[in-house]
């Protein structure tokens, strides 16, 4: 197998399982406009790059079209490049959805009248018009002049008229992903139109004025823009589900991560709660007690907890950002706790500390900085005898 044709048998596979997976996401939103005319577009995509793929494998495809098969790949070839500039409109929010929905329509007919005069044209036109070599005189052919005016001429028109949407819309993002994604999608689209439509254009026009001129820098222009531009719009399109796969991922990662902070952090916050009931906060239903929001409320009331306990804590002798240094200062404010405490059940007098407080709690430059400090002073607590480990395997028990 030769590197171009391994190329292409790549392309149309990625192509494939894009197509695929943006059925499976419109499966899952039947309701979402853009989506109903890009899938179908990536699916006609799909079929032109497999099926137009020159091998003996895919000889039988193009042998059940018959006659028709030239029909079949440029209406793919039209098709898509409607889908294209289709799917920018109506993805464009900022305007009214019937002036949207009219317009994608009218846009459709163009379409239909594009692949209507193409066909007709095509079939009524003298034989010899098609057959090669082509005769000098078929170039001059108002048939073959409309043919290629409504295939590559609406072709054209049509993938720089979803250019220019798509680049419209580009400036509106602030994802890195779908920035680049558009950037991919908006050269492999023109590299597609320049290197196929225009190409072809600027052939037939040269044919009409000298029929044998040597056109072979044009071909491989072709076969150029073709592959790279379906290579780029590959990766544009690629990304998409890319970046979908790696944000999920990364969302379970960080969400067992937090679970497993959770559980490290809990003896700590049983301890400050107990101290301090009245910081605890209230749910919002029996599924926050699991999850981020078991997550959130504990880091939340472990440093409200902490800023409670400040008024019994003395100055640090270090930087409180060494859970060890915390630990010793939150030990010695439990203990004047507990001290205090058992002088007012002996009717004693308590000397409370005066304003400013020392500061436990540092700052962090992620949540992931600060989950760490208070889990190692959680289990530094724990390892001194200060608080004890949660009977309930760190489990956060229902108030």
């Amino acid at each position: 197998m030769s590197f171009d044709l391994a190329v292409r048998w790549f392309k149309g596979i990625a192509l494939v399982a894009i197509a695929i997976w943006e059925l499976v996401q419109l499966a899952r939103r039947r309701d979402d406009l853009p989506l109903r005319v890009l899938a179908p577009g990536l699916v006609l995509l799909a079929f032109a790059a497999t099926v137009g793929i020159k091998t003996p494998a895919l000889a039988a495809i193009k042998a059940f079209f018959g006659d028709a098969w030239p029909h079949v790949i440029n209406g793919c070839w039209m098709a898509m490049a409607y889908c294209f500039a289709a799917y920018f409109l109506l993805a464009d929010t900022k305007r009214p959805l019937a002036s949207r929905k009219r317009k994608a329509l009218i846009e459709l007919g163009v379409l239909v009248a594009a692949i209507a005069v193409m066909v007709v044209v095509h079939d009524t036109a003298p034989p010899e018009t098609w057959k090669s070599p082509v005769p000098a005189w078929a170039y001059h052919s108002w048939e073959r002049i409309v043919y290629y005016l409504s295939l590559d001429g609406y072709a054209l028109v049509i993938w720089f008229v979803g250019i220019r949407r798509a680049g419209a819309l580009r400036r509106h993002l602030r994802n890195p992903w779908a920035r680049a994604a558009f950037w991919l999608v908006i050269v492999g689209s023109a590299g597609m139109a320049l290197g196929v439509n225009a190409i072809s254009l600027i052939q037939q026009a040269i044919r009409a004025f000298k029929p044998r001129a040597d056109l072979e820098l044009f071909h491989t222009l072709y076969s150029t823009g073709q592959l790279g531009g379906q290579i780029l719009l590959t990766l544009g399109l690629a990304l998409v589900p890319l970046a979908t796969g790696i944000v999920a991922i990364r969302t379970r990662h960080d969400r067992a991560l937090r679970a497993r902070y959770s559980r490290r952090m809990t003896p700590l916050w049983t301890e400050l709660t107990a101290q301090f009931p009245y910081i605890a906060l209230k749910h919002q239903n029996e599924d926050d007690r699991r999850g981020d929001h078991e997550f959130e409320r504990i880091t939340v009331e472990i440093t409200d907890g902490l800023a409670e306990l400040a008024r019994d804590c003395p100055e640090p002798d270090g930087d409180t950002s060494d859970p060890a240094v915390a630990a010793g200062v939150v030990a010695t404010a439990l203990e004047r706790r507990e001290e205090a405490r058992r002088r007012e059940a002996a009717g004693e007098d308590v000397d409370f500390a005066e304003p400013p407080y020392p500061r436990i709690e540092p700052d962090f430059p992620d949540w992931q900085a600060r989950a760490r400090w208070m889990a190692e002073l959680s289990e530094e607590l724990t390892n001194r005898g200060v608080i004890r480990k949660d009977d309930d395997h760190g489990r956060v028990p229902t108030r």
